[in-house]
């Protein structure tokens, strides 16, 4: 089980994360909803890390200096 540390300090575990989302769409933050728990607010970083830490987005590759 992975969790992920969020912007504010906050751990989430991206298993338990049931739906993400903007509350409305002009807005800037996302909200995940999780089992038993009250809709976390998060960033778009946040919401990144938790979609990468879950296998859905692949990492990039960072290229070396050396290249």
């Amino acid at each position: 089980m992975a969790f992920v540390e969020l912007e504010n300090g906050d751990w989430i575990n991206p298993d338990s994360v049931e739906l993400m989302y903007k509350p409305t769409s002009d807005a800037v933050l996302w909200k995940a909803t999780m089992d038993h728990v009250e809709p976390e607010t998060i960033t778009d970083a946040d919401r990144i890390r938790i979609l990468k830490t879950a296998g859905f987005v692949r990492a990039k590759k960072e290229k070396s200096n050396a290249d």
